[in-house]
This record gives C-alpha cells, sequence and structure tokens, in this order.
C-alpha cells in the first residue's frame, strides 16, 4: 500500500493510468495456463470432412487429455479417430446419449508425449457448407486415467494471437494517452 501511495504522489493521472496499463501488462491475472490447437478442415466428399489438430505450446503431462467437442446438432457421427503414438484416442458419437456432444479425446500416456504425427478424426457434418472452429479443453485424470479431476484450459480452435499484438496494443495505449495530454494542454 505504501507503494502505491508512493507512485500516486509521484505520478499525474495520465501517467497513473499508463503505469497500471504496464503493470497489468506484465503481471496478467488469471491466467494460468494458455494452449493454442491449430486446425485445418478437408472436405472427403458428401459430407464428411476430416478434421486435423496441431496442438502448440503443450507440455502435458501423464493422464492430461485434449478434449474436442463437436455439437450434436451440427454433426452425427465421428469416424476414423487417430491420435499420436503416446496418446489414447476415445470417440463418443454425437447425441449419445441424447443431447450430448460428440468427443475426440487423445489422453496422454506418458509426461511431455510428443505432438508431432496425426491428430483427426471425420465428421459427418448434417448443416450447408463447410464446418469450422469448435471448442475444446484440457482435462487432468486421475492417476489411472478414469476419472476427471479438472479442467486445466479451454478454448476455441484456431491460431492464438502473436505475441507482439499485445505490445502493439499496449503500444496504441501510449499513444493515445500522449495525444489526450496534448489535447488537454
Amino acid at each position: 500500500m505504501r507503494f502505491l501511495n508512493l507512485v500516486q504522489g509521484s505520478f499525474s493521472g495520465w501517467k497513473r493510468l499508463l503505469l497500471t496499463v504496464a503493470i497489468f501488462a506484465l503481471f496478467p491475472a488469471g491466467r494460468a495456463w494458455s494452449a493454442t490447437l491449430g486446425f485445418d478442415v478437408t472436405p472427403l466428399g458428401g459430407n464428411v470432412f476430416r478434421y486435423e489438430f496441431f496442438p502448440a505450446d503443450l507440455a502435458l503431462q501423464a493422464n492430461q487429455e485434449i478434449e474436442v467437442q463437436f455439437d450434436p446438432g451440427s454433426f452425427s457421427g465421428l469416424l476414423n479417430g487417430v491420435a499420436g503414438v503416446d496418446y489414447q484416442l476415445r470417440l463418443l458419437q454425437p447425441g449419445n446419449p441424447p443431447g450430448a456432444s460428440g468427443i475426440y479425446s487423445a489422453l496422454a500416456l506418458i509426461d511431455n508425449p510428443s505432438l508431432s504425427g496425426p491428430f483427426r478424426v471425420d465428421a459427418i457434418w448434417t448443416r450447408q457448407g463447410s464446418p469450422g472452429a469448435l471448442p475444446f479443453s484440457i482435462n487432468q485424470f486421475d492417476a489411472a486415467g478414469q476419472l476427471i479431476i479438472g479442467t486445466l484450459a479451454t478454448g476455441t480452435l484456431g491460431v492464438a494471437p502473436e505475441p507482439g499484438v499485445f505490445l502493439l496494443s499496449l503500444g496504441g495505449l501510449v499513444i493515445m494517452g500522449a495525444r489526450l495530454r496534448r489535447s488537454r494542454n
């Protein structure tokens, strides 16, 4: 608290704002783990599409799982699932039980499993056009790989922004603050 009083006494309003933004930029709150799961969708003919997943920046441990969810209102089946060599594959069909999402799951069998190799599943699409991004999660299971203990990360398939995007945004805030200061003078 003494530090905050010192900062408030040393800096005017706009400088305080910039300092606060800089502190939050250096120490983001609430992000224990960030996961990125890229993907490609390829039509195989008719209403069947192949999803290929590209895990990035993941350091999975044994009994941690990559789970991708397929909406039962958009997909009627999952076929030909493949996971990397260090993983146990699990496919649950959409709508079984009624209303449940389809699940593609790759459970790590060892610490720091290989992320190379195939992670894919063919899905039967029930809508017009082409399917797109899907929700995913990274889950922790018990030592036997049976009971889910908790969810470590969630997201939507895609590519996370580059770190430079965050710095560019911060730079924009600095420029806006400087312009605001000039307009007041």
